[in-house]
């Protein structure tokens, strides 16, 4: 809770600046989970024990917010944004059993970038982006396609927090009284995202850590506000 208290404070105090602007987001995101171990049973249980054997793949998301800009100069910016954003991880046993293992996990995500503009006097701003990132869990849940039949339930394995690193590049271009931008971005998660459940038979003294990678593209625009 300290460091969501900090996040507010930080974003009171630049609230005070004349010089802000705020704007939308949304886009597509591909994301996955990387383990240390190679086995997800102690997280996810006996349905996955054998189709992890299979192939794994990352999952296609939305992220959908709104984010705020503070003039820092001419070259930085610090731009506090808030996501909902759709993540998770899949695996496939297709060439005999044509079985499909999908985990979708919901987050509110909230990054704190800054922002540098490159300056190289071109009509596009081209500018570099970086900052930490905290998620609250929304909901988590699985979904088992068989070749006749659909499953569906909750996943109480993923914790209900994430957090790491953003990094990347945005361009943007002046339009009507603001500009449009593209970012293309990085996640990278620093916290061990599932755990084993009470329920579950312990198979191992430590299972080892899964963390959260995804690559987003966003578009967005932001209005111009004079305060």
């Amino acid at each position: 809770m300290i460091k969501y208290g900090l996040y507010l404070l930080i974003f009171f105090l630049l609230s005070t600046t004349h010089l802000a602007q705020f704007g939308i987001k949304g886009g597509l995101a591909v994301s996955a989970l990387q383990a240390s171990g190679e086995d997800y049973t102690p997280f996810l249980g006996y349905e996955v024990s054998w189709l992890q054997d299979g192939t794994s793949n990352p999952v296609f998301g939305l992220q959908l917010g709104a984010f705020y800009t503070f003039n820092i100069s001419d070259e930085f910016l610090f731009q506090p944004e808030l996501y909902f954003v759709q993540s998770g991880y899949q695996f496939d046993q297709t060439p005999l059993y044509d079985i499909n293992y999908r985990l979708g996990i919901n987050y509110l995500e909230l990054p704190l970038l800054i922002e540098y503009y490159l300056p190289l006097g071109w009509e596009f701003h081209p500018a570099i982006i970086a900052g930490p990132y905290s998620s609250v869990k929304l909901s988590s849940n699985k979904k088992i396609n068989l070749p006749d039949e659909e499953i569906n339930g909750e996943v109480s394995g993923v914790n209900s927090f994430d957090y790491g690193i953003i990094f990347g590049i945005a361009t943007e271009f002046a339009a009507w009284e603001g500009e449009i931008i593209f970012d293309l971005r990085i996640n990278w998660g620093f916290a061990n995202v599932l755990s084993q459940p009470s329920d579950f038979i312990n198979l191992y003294d430590d299972p080892g850590t899964v963390k959260t990678r995804a690559i987003t593209l966003m578009t967005g625009y932001r209005f111009n506000l004079e305060l």
